[in-house]
């Protein structure tokens, strides 16, 4: 027996994809995240798209002969089959405690995407943690740049970073909020909305009022951001190439309080 689990994401204001999942004599020989595209206009519309690509997917692993079970989460979508004729193809509801739902439920949401718009993101060499510049950190007082988690307003459907600006002396900037949806590459997406606000006048004034200097500042790679990472030793970094800085990180605690606590070493020199 043939047994497709499906299941969409739909997201107002961006990109919705399905997830699905293919069991072939109870062995699992498929998984996949599809854009559904055009952009549908409701949830039930994105169901459905989900059941039509799972019709698609039927053909691709029966046999022509054998039962086929497709499975959706939606009461609404399935409701739309009955009468239809799907010749041995069956479609039926199945909740996400089903373990199979629930896996088609979790790929709808993760778009693996190998190409991203990175055409406007400053590209720099990523730098370990010197002495030179943990003193440059400690005793200029430079300005360091990371992004950290919200832990209250991430949720299943999207993810909410908080820009945080520090100096050796403590946080001149925390009240800026960036969200990347599901389907989107998180990293990429909140590097370039936080470049564009850095470039914009408006913003700009806003941080000088705070004191804060980005000149000559220091963009720390975090596990939030290890994304970024490319290959060549190199880095995409979250501030524009028109503002001088420098991208760093440690290779195994990433953490803020590990920068500056190393820092502050320098400060009794």
């Amino acid at each position: 027996m043939l047994e497709i689990f499906c299941d969409s994401s739909f997201n107002e204001k961006g990109p919705s994809f399905i997830g699905c999942v293919v069991m072939k004599d109870c062995m699992e020989v498929h998984q996949s995240t599809t854009r559904i595209v055009p952009d549908p206009a409701s949830n039930l519309d994105s169901e459905l798209s989900a059941i039509g690509l799972a019709l698609s997917i039927a053909k691709i692993f029966s046999n022509g002969n054998e039962l086929t079970m497709i499975y959706n989460d939606s009461t609404e979508a399935v409701k739309e089959y009955i009468g239809k004729d799907t010749g041995n193809i069956i479609i039926d509801y199945r909740s996400r405690d089903d373990v199979h739902q629930s896996v088609a439920d979790r790929l709808s949401k993760k778009f693996q995407q190998s190409r991203v718009e990175t055409f406007d993101l400053c590209k720099k060499p990523v730098e370990s943690f010197t002495p030179e510049i943990l003193k440059d950190i400690a005793q200029n007082k430079r300005t360091v740049v990371f992004l950290e988690k919200d832990p209250v307003e991430t949720t299943n459907t999207k993810t909410c970073y908080v820009l945080f600006i520090r100096n050796i002396d403590g946080t001149l900037s925390k009240d800026r909020r960036y969200y990347a949806r599901s389907g989107e590459v998180k990293n990429i997406k909140v590097a370039n909305d936080i470049s564009a606000d850095l470039t914009d006048p408006g913003v700009l004034d806003g941080l000088e009022s705070k004191r804060v200097d980005l000149d000559g500042s220091y963009f720390l790679l975090t596990d939030e951001t290890w994304g970024l990472r490319i290959k060549g030793g190199e880095s995409y970094s979250i501030l524009p190439c028109g503002i001088d800085h420098r991208i760093i990180c440690h290779e195994v605690d990433r953490t803020p309080k590990n920068l500056f606590d190393r820092a502050a070493i320098f400060l009794k020199e």
